[in-house]
């Protein structure tokens, strides 16, 4: 039988409140999904029964019927236009959604900021080489945590986790296969987002948020009003690539390395995808506002920044204006001996293939430009935040110029830290303070005690979700209306006393792998990790790996003067860690360590502490507070993938 392909872009929503059809005369031709792999595969199948199995997986996108075996097939699978033999149904969107719910008496408003690969390199944390003139004032007026953490440094377990509110070991998603919405993991939960449209408010988003295709759609129509106030649709925005043209003469305005950042002349009408989204970010922000105005509707407006990610496509007067002599390299550059090997890790996002043809691990060279001139290398990055901080002034004045300022939450962080050079590292990916640590800025104007406060009190990402409903004046949903497993606390005590600690510890985690690319929509990438790795300094971050594929899994527990991270094989059953199958201890200490630049980033965790004789008590004593915390979010397992 020949393979026949259907596309179905249904929606959570109605998954959940309607039969599954797979109604004659909706399908369109000439689009296939780029991968021959499937995700899940189901013998002696009928086109009804696969296309059943599909729309109750919320993970399916689509499913190839061949010789009689449903394949299905997930976003991780790429589609695209191939040949006649392929069909699809058209995208169908649920319908929109009424929202009913009458918003709680003095519901205040959300504006809820999130920039990708940003760590903490601002000039309110210490930073002279950003210019970050309105995440300053924004801290300058607010709440600024000097020790927030994410729960997994890497785009899409961390967005799944602090969008969701849920810990990655609950939304089962460590890398980009998997998200929360699937079936027997989260497909009921209540979103962040998903929550204040619940109780009434005006949901909108633009930009980077949910990590796009895990879950699919953005989550919508959940988390997002499908109409705008006037009732024209308003679908969620994430545009992508650069219009127009850079007006420079020369390739990148005469970048020295266009692999990883390239700075433009924006003449005429040419604009990059951050400022489109920030645009459209813009209009909706102004459009809730004067609906909030005139009906008393609070809004939730989201914006997600791409850059500073890799590639940095900046306009060059942000790089221009840096000093060049502010920017100083990586005091530290070299991968301690005394750390586990598999922690390191030289990431593909940089462009160099760091395995040769036996596995083995190739460490940077001189012979790599961005190794040998850090400081250009590192200004780029300043400069890709500083582009960001300017659009995040357009969306600041627009609450002052309407006059709700007063009314709104300001929230502003990344998704995970960044190294720039430090220990041989150019990426996330790893359980160290500069892959863990992220800016966390929140201002509540009506929480006077918090005003231009800087807080030692220990935030993780998955707090949002219950810090902003309790600033907004939410409950938070109980477990069963959407609120099971929520893995966060409320910081609010913070905001009425900086002084005070809610938690003892945060934490964090990251696999490793020998094999990884086993489901690529496209197969190997150039200089990206290869599947004959054998090495454990050049092992992959697992991000095209089943989570039933993983070999080791290291958790990470920042206290307030320590941080312990425990490697650890990891059971591809049960996706829990073997705690007594050891492969690697860290032990670093924090006394003294403020969270300002340029200690917090260059002075901690220099020495790892784990296997000198003297420090084995504590150790131990941090092990075992650690296996704790990890204990208490552990979830049911959704059935393993056949």
């Amino acid at each position: 039988m020949a393979a026949r392909l259907f596309i179905l872009a249904l929606a959570a929503v109605a998954l959940a409140t309607a039969e599954p059809t797979c109604a004659p005369g909706t399908y369109v031709n000439n689009t296939c999904f780029h991968s021959p792999v499937s995700y899940r595969q189901i013998p002696n199948s009928t086109f009804e029964e696969c296309c059943v199995y599909c729309q109750q997986d919320t993970a399916c996108l689509g499913f190839v019927l061949n010789d009689e075996s449903c394949n299905l097939k997930n976003a991780a699978m790429g589609t695209g236009a191939q040949d006649n033999k392929c069909q699809s149904v058209s995208n169908i969107r649920a319908p929109s959604t009424t929202t009913t719910a009458t918003p709680p008496t003095g519901a205040k408003n959300v504006l809820f900021l999130v920039a990708d690969d940003m760590r903490p390199s601002l000039g309110s944390y210490g930073h002279k080489a950003s210019v970050t003139p309105n995440m300053n004032r924004l801290a300058a007026e607010g709440l600024q945590f000097q020790h927030a953490y994410v729960q997994f440094a890497y785009c899409a377990p961390s967005r799944n986790s602090f969008m969701s509110g849920r810990r990655p070991d609950a939304t089962k998603t460590w890398n980009f296969l998997d998200h929360f919405r699937e079936t027997d993991v989260g497909a009921n939960w209540t979103a962040l987002p998903e929550h204040f449209k619940d109780n009434g408010y005006l949901t909108t988003g633009c930009g980077k948020l949910f990590h796009p295709g895990v879950p699919p759609n953005f989550d919508e129509p959940r988390s997002w009003s499908q109409t705008a106030p006037d009732g024209t649709p308003w679908p969620f925005v994430n545009d992508h690539g650069e219009t127009g043209r850079n007006a420079c003469p020369e390739k990148c305005c005469g970048s020295n390395d266009t692999a990883h950042y390239c700075l433009w002349d924006l003449q005429g009408n040419a604009t990059l995808e951050d400022m489109v989204n920030n645009n459209e970010a813009k209009n909706r922000l102004i459009t809730a506002v004067r609906n909030y105005k005139a009906t008393g509707q609070p809004f939730f407006v989201g914006q997600g920044y791409h850059r500073p990610h890799l590639p940095w496509i900046i306009p060059k007067q942000f790089y221009d204006a840096i000093p060049e002599e502010l920017v100083a390299e990586a005091k530290h550059k070299a991968w301690p001996s005394d750390r586990p090997d598999l922690h390191f890790h030289d990431c593909a996002e940089m462009s160099h293939a760091y395995w040769n043809d036996q596995g083995q691990g190739v460490p940077l060279t001189e012979g790599e430009y961005f190794v040998s001139h850090q400081a250009e290398i590192r200004r780029a990055y300043y400069a890709a935040i500083s582009y960001i901080d300017s659009l995040i002034g357009e969306l600041l004045q627009v609450l002052e110029d309407e006059g709700v300022a007063g009314d709104t939450i300001v929230s502003i962080t990344g998704d995970h830290g960044w190294h720039l050079g430090e220990y041989d590292m150019w990426c996330k990916m790893s359980n160290l303070e500069l892959g863990t640590r992220t800016p966390l800025i929140i201002r509540a104007p009506f929480m006077t005690n918090s005003t231009g406060k800087t807080t030692a009190a220990l935030a993780e990402l998955v707090d949002l979700y219950p810090t902003l409903s309790d600033l907004a004046g939410l409950s938070l949903p109980d477990k069963d209306h959407g609120g099971e497993y929520l893995g966060g606390q409320s910081l609010k005590p913070v905001f009425e006393n900086p002084g005070t600690q809610v938690k003892a510890a945060s934490l964090s985690q990251f696999p490793r792998c020998w094999q990884n690319n086993t489901h690529h929509p496209h197969g190997d990438k150039v200089g990206d990790e290869k599947n004959h790795t054998n090495s454990w300094e050049s092992m992959s971050d697992c991000h095209w790996t089943e989570r039933t594929g993983f070999d080791y899994m290291g958790y990470k527990m920042r206290t307030a003067d320590y941080s312990v991270v425990h490697w650890v094989v990891w059971d591809q059953q049960t996706l829990r860690p073997l705690w007594n199958q050891t492969v690697g201890y860290e032990l670093y200490d924090h006394h003294g360590d403020d969270g300002m630049a340029p200690a917090a980033f260059d002075d901690f965790e220099v020495e790892n502490l784990a296997y000198e004789s003297e420090h084995q008590e504590l150790l131990q004593q941090q092990l075992t507070l650690l296996h704790a915390e990890v204990a208490k979010w552990f979830t049911p397992n959704p059935p393993l993938k056949p």
